[in-house]
Protein backbone atom coordinates (compact mmCIF):
# COMPACT_ATOMS: atom_id res chain seq x y z
CA UNK A 1 0.00 0.00 0.00
CA UNK A 2 3.05 2.30 1.06
CA UNK A 3 4.73 1.66 -2.40
CA UNK A 4 1.54 2.04 -4.12
CA UNK A 5 1.46 5.35 -2.28
CA UNK A 6 4.36 6.25 -3.32
CA UNK A 7 4.05 5.72 -6.75
CA UNK A 8 0.71 7.60 -6.77
CA UNK A 9 2.66 10.60 -5.10
CA UNK A 10 5.48 10.01 -8.07
CA UNK A 11 2.80 9.78 -11.00
CA UNK A 12 1.50 13.30 -9.55
CA UNK A 13 4.46 14.87 -9.40
CA UNK A 14 5.76 13.86 -12.66
CA UNK A 15 1.94 14.86 -14.13
CA UNK A 16 2.11 18.16 -12.00
CA UNK A 17 5.61 18.99 -13.71
CA UNK A 18 4.20 17.80 -16.70
CA UNK A 19 1.73 20.40 -16.88
CA UNK A 20 3.88 22.99 -15.59
CA UNK A 21 6.12 22.62 -18.28
CA UNK A 22 3.07 22.44 -20.76
CA UNK A 23 2.03 25.63 -19.48
CA UNK A 24 5.33 27.60 -19.72
CA UNK A 25 6.31 26.29 -22.98
CA UNK A 26 2.56 27.60 -24.02
CA UNK A 27 3.53 31.30 -21.97
CA UNK A 28 6.56 31.10 -24.19
CA UNK A 29 4.75 30.39 -27.50
CA UNK A 30 2.23 33.12 -27.09
CA UNK A 31 5.06 35.42 -25.80
CA UNK A 32 6.72 34.63 -29.33
CA UNK A 33 4.13 34.93 -31.14
CA UNK A 34 3.02 38.72 -29.40
CA UNK A 35 7.06 39.56 -29.86
CA UNK A 36 6.16 38.20 -33.67
CA UNK A 37 3.18 40.22 -33.91
CA UNK A 38 4.95 43.34 -32.56
CA UNK A 39 7.96 42.97 -34.80
CA UNK A 40 5.79 42.51 -37.95
CA UNK A 41 3.90 46.06 -36.78
CA UNK A 42 6.54 47.67 -35.99
CA UNK A 43 8.03 46.68 -39.14
CA UNK A 44 4.88 48.09 -41.20
CA UNK A 45 5.09 50.90 -39.42
CA UNK A 46 8.61 51.44 -40.43
CA UNK A 47 7.82 50.89 -43.98
CA UNK A 48 4.83 53.00 -43.64
CA UNK A 49 7.02 56.15 -42.36
CA UNK A 50 9.56 55.36 -44.86
CA UNK A 51 7.34 56.01 -47.82
CA UNK A 52 5.73 58.67 -45.90
CA UNK A 53 8.96 60.24 -46.21
CA UNK A 54 9.86 59.07 -49.49
CA UNK A 55 6.26 60.19 -50.44
CA UNK A 56 7.77 64.04 -48.56
CA UNK A 57 10.98 63.88 -50.59
CA UNK A 58 9.28 63.41 -53.73
CA UNK A 59 7.64 65.85 -53.76
CA UNK A 60 9.95 68.04 -51.76
CA UNK A 61 12.28 67.46 -55.00
CA UNK A 62 9.27 68.40 -57.44
CA UNK A 63 8.75 71.42 -55.95
CA UNK A 64 12.61 72.60 -56.46
CA UNK A 65 12.82 70.81 -59.87
CA UNK A 66 9.98 73.01 -60.61
CA UNK A 67 11.45 76.38 -59.39
CA UNK A 68 14.45 75.06 -61.08
CA UNK A 69 12.71 75.18 -64.35
CA UNK A 70 11.19 78.79 -63.62
CA UNK A 71 14.22 79.57 -63.07
CA UNK A 72 15.76 78.36 -66.57
CA UNK A 73 12.75 79.48 -68.30
CA UNK A 74 12.92 83.38 -66.73
CA UNK A 75 16.88 82.90 -68.18
CA UNK A 76 16.40 81.68 -71.35
CA UNK A 77 13.16 84.15 -72.29
CA UNK A 78 14.27 87.08 -70.91
CA UNK A 79 18.40 86.82 -70.27
CA UNK A 80 18.76 85.05 -73.78
CA UNK A 81 16.83 87.16 -75.63
CA UNK A 82 18.71 89.95 -73.91
CA UNK A 83 22.02 88.84 -75.13
CA UNK A 84 20.61 88.36 -78.65
CA UNK A 85 19.83 91.83 -78.79
CA UNK A 86 22.66 92.82 -77.49
CA UNK A 87 24.91 91.12 -79.51
CA UNK A 88 22.97 92.50 -82.88
CA UNK A 89 23.24 96.09 -80.95
CA UNK A 90 26.86 96.03 -81.55
CA UNK A 91 26.98 94.67 -84.68
CA UNK A 92 25.05 97.86 -85.35
CA UNK A 93 27.20 100.09 -84.02
CA UNK A 94 30.36 98.87 -85.51
CA UNK A 95 27.72 99.33 -88.75
CA UNK A 96 26.86 103.23 -87.97
CA UNK A 97 29.76 104.25 -85.82
CA UNK A 98 30.03 107.30 -87.77
CA UNK A 99 25.77 108.25 -87.66
CA UNK A 100 25.41 109.82 -84.05
CA UNK A 101 21.77 109.63 -83.99
CA UNK A 102 21.66 105.72 -85.10
CA UNK A 103 24.72 105.34 -82.80
CA UNK A 104 22.82 107.91 -79.15
CA UNK A 105 19.52 105.21 -80.44
CA UNK A 106 21.57 102.30 -80.27
CA UNK A 107 23.53 102.99 -77.22
CA UNK A 108 20.11 103.98 -75.50
CA UNK A 109 18.09 100.68 -76.25
CA UNK A 110 21.11 98.75 -75.32
CA UNK A 111 21.27 100.48 -71.89
CA UNK A 112 17.13 99.87 -71.29
CA UNK A 113 18.04 96.15 -72.24
CA UNK A 114 20.53 95.78 -69.53
CA UNK A 115 18.77 97.61 -67.44
CA UNK A 116 15.80 94.97 -67.87
CA UNK A 117 17.80 92.12 -67.47
CA UNK A 118 19.34 93.28 -63.97
CA UNK A 119 16.04 93.50 -63.26
CA UNK A 120 15.27 90.02 -64.07
CA UNK A 121 18.21 88.65 -62.35
CA UNK A 122 17.23 90.76 -59.01
CA UNK A 123 13.51 88.93 -59.57
CA UNK A 124 15.36 85.55 -59.53
CA UNK A 125 17.64 86.65 -56.79
CA UNK A 126 14.23 87.46 -54.79
CA UNK A 127 12.57 84.41 -55.26
CA UNK A 128 15.94 82.56 -54.62
CA UNK A 129 16.42 83.77 -51.11
CA UNK A 130 14.31 86.48 -50.59
CA UNK A 131 15.80 89.79 -49.04
CA UNK A 132 13.13 91.15 -47.12
CA UNK A 133 13.50 88.12 -45.08
CA UNK A 134 17.31 88.24 -45.28
CA UNK A 135 17.17 91.83 -43.93
CA UNK A 136 14.24 92.35 -41.71
CA UNK A 137 13.86 88.75 -40.08
CA UNK A 138 10.36 86.84 -40.30
CA UNK A 139 8.28 89.83 -38.66
CA UNK A 140 9.48 92.39 -40.87
CA UNK A 141 9.78 90.37 -43.49
CA UNK A 142 5.88 89.14 -43.10
CA UNK A 143 5.08 92.42 -42.96
CA UNK A 144 6.89 94.01 -46.05
CA UNK A 145 4.80 91.75 -48.15
CA UNK A 146 1.71 92.75 -46.85
CA UNK A 147 2.80 96.35 -47.36
CA UNK A 148 3.43 95.07 -51.50
CA UNK A 149 -0.03 93.31 -51.40
CA UNK A 150 -1.75 96.60 -50.65
CA UNK A 151 -0.10 98.59 -53.25
CA UNK A 152 -1.61 96.68 -55.65
CA UNK A 153 -4.84 98.23 -54.85
CA UNK A 154 -8.39 96.10 -54.23
CA UNK A 155 -8.09 95.08 -50.53
CA UNK A 156 -7.28 95.98 -47.44
CA UNK A 157 -4.17 94.13 -45.59
CA UNK A 158 -3.87 94.67 -41.51
CA UNK A 159 -0.53 92.88 -39.77
CA UNK A 160 -0.67 92.42 -36.23
CA UNK A 161 2.38 91.09 -33.83
CA UNK A 162 3.28 91.77 -29.96
CA UNK A 163 7.35 91.04 -31.23
CA UNK A 164 8.74 92.82 -33.74
CA UNK A 165 11.66 89.97 -33.86
CA UNK A 166 10.91 86.63 -33.39
CA UNK A 167 14.54 84.29 -33.94
CA UNK A 168 14.04 80.35 -34.45
CA UNK A 169 15.88 78.21 -36.54
CA UNK A 170 17.29 79.59 -40.28
CA UNK A 171 15.58 76.71 -42.16
CA UNK A 172 12.43 76.70 -40.73
CA UNK A 173 12.22 80.42 -41.04
CA UNK A 174 12.62 80.40 -44.82
CA UNK A 175 10.02 77.21 -45.38
CA UNK A 176 7.44 79.01 -43.28
CA UNK A 177 7.88 82.21 -45.15
CA UNK A 178 7.55 80.79 -48.26
CA UNK A 179 4.30 78.36 -46.78
CA UNK A 180 2.89 82.02 -45.70
CA UNK A 181 3.64 83.67 -49.04
CA UNK A 182 2.16 80.97 -50.77
CA UNK A 183 -1.54 80.98 -49.27
CA UNK A 184 -1.31 84.75 -49.60
CA UNK A 185 -0.89 84.75 -53.37
CA UNK A 186 -3.28 81.78 -53.80
CA UNK A 187 -5.72 83.76 -51.50
CA UNK A 188 -5.26 86.64 -53.30
CA UNK A 189 -5.85 84.84 -56.55
CA UNK A 190 -8.55 82.41 -56.04
CA UNK A 191 -10.72 83.58 -52.98
CA UNK A 192 -10.92 87.00 -54.05
CA UNK A 193 -10.70 88.63 -50.95
CA UNK A 194 -11.52 92.58 -49.68
CA UNK A 195 -10.39 92.54 -46.37
CA UNK A 196 -6.81 90.10 -44.90
CA UNK A 197 -5.94 89.86 -41.52
CA UNK A 198 -2.41 88.44 -40.60
CA UNK A 199 -1.94 87.87 -36.74
CA UNK A 200 1.06 86.78 -35.83
CA UNK A 201 1.56 85.09 -32.50
CA UNK A 202 4.85 83.25 -30.42
CA UNK A 203 3.93 80.94 -27.53
CA UNK A 204 6.18 79.10 -25.37
CA UNK A 205 6.44 76.34 -28.07
CA UNK A 206 4.90 77.43 -31.35
CA UNK A 207 4.75 80.17 -33.21
CA UNK A 208 1.02 80.96 -34.54
CA UNK A 209 0.20 82.65 -38.34
CA UNK A 210 -3.11 83.22 -38.64
CA UNK A 211 -4.54 84.50 -41.53
CA UNK A 212 -8.33 85.98 -41.61
CA UNK A 213 -10.19 86.85 -44.92
CA UNK A 214 -13.57 87.86 -46.61
CA UNK A 215 -13.12 85.80 -49.29
CA UNK A 216 -14.32 82.38 -50.88
CA UNK A 217 -13.10 79.89 -47.97
CA UNK A 218 -12.23 76.01 -48.20
CA UNK A 219 -11.41 73.70 -45.66
CA UNK A 220 -8.45 71.70 -45.51
CA UNK A 221 -10.03 68.67 -46.54
CA UNK A 222 -10.61 70.13 -50.07
CA UNK A 223 -7.33 71.37 -49.68
CA UNK A 224 -5.63 67.88 -50.15
CA UNK A 225 -8.59 66.46 -52.56
CA UNK A 226 -7.13 69.26 -54.80
CA UNK A 227 -3.86 68.50 -53.82
CA UNK A 228 -4.02 65.18 -55.21
CA UNK A 229 -5.95 65.83 -58.59
CA UNK A 230 -4.58 68.71 -59.64
CA UNK A 231 -1.80 69.39 -61.36
CA UNK A 232 -0.07 72.52 -60.54
CA UNK A 233 2.33 72.73 -57.66
CA UNK A 234 0.92 75.20 -55.48
CA UNK A 235 -1.64 73.45 -53.33
CA UNK A 236 1.03 70.71 -53.64
CA UNK A 237 3.80 72.71 -51.99
CA UNK A 238 1.72 74.26 -49.52
CA UNK A 239 1.14 70.67 -48.03
CA UNK A 240 4.34 69.65 -48.34
CA UNK A 241 6.74 72.67 -46.64
CA UNK A 242 3.64 72.48 -43.76
CA UNK A 243 5.51 68.74 -43.31
CA UNK A 244 8.68 69.79 -43.81
CA UNK A 245 8.52 72.36 -41.11
CA UNK A 246 6.44 69.67 -39.42
CA UNK A 247 3.84 72.46 -38.28
CA UNK A 248 -0.30 71.94 -38.54
CA UNK A 249 -2.26 73.92 -41.04
CA UNK A 250 -5.81 74.12 -40.80
CA UNK A 251 -8.35 75.59 -43.40
CA UNK A 252 -11.81 76.64 -41.72
CA UNK A 253 -14.76 78.25 -43.02
CA UNK A 254 -16.45 80.57 -39.88
CA UNK A 255 -19.09 81.53 -42.06
CA UNK A 256 -20.42 82.83 -45.01
CA UNK A 257 -18.21 86.19 -44.71
CA UNK A 258 -15.04 84.62 -43.28
CA UNK A 259 -12.33 81.96 -43.83
CA UNK A 260 -9.71 81.37 -41.83
CA UNK A 261 -5.60 79.73 -42.17
CA UNK A 262 -3.79 78.87 -39.17
CA UNK A 263 -0.42 77.61 -38.90
CA UNK A 264 1.09 76.18 -36.17
CA UNK A 265 5.02 75.21 -35.67
CA UNK A 266 6.73 73.99 -33.31
CA UNK A 267 9.78 75.98 -32.26
CA UNK A 268 11.14 73.20 -29.70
Amino acid sequence: MENKGQIDIYTLIIISTLGVLVLVLFLVFIVALYQKRMLANKTMLIDTENKHQKKLLDASLEIAEQERVKIAVNLHDDIGITFNVLKMNLSRLKKNIDKKEVFDEIIAASSKNIDDSMETVRSIYNDILPPTLTNMGFVKGLKEVCNQISKTGGMEITFNSAQESIEFDKKIKIQLYRLVKEILNNTVKHAKPTLIEINIENTENNLIVSILHNGIGITTEQIKKFAETSTGLGLKSILTRTELINAKIDFTILNDKQAQVIIRTPLI
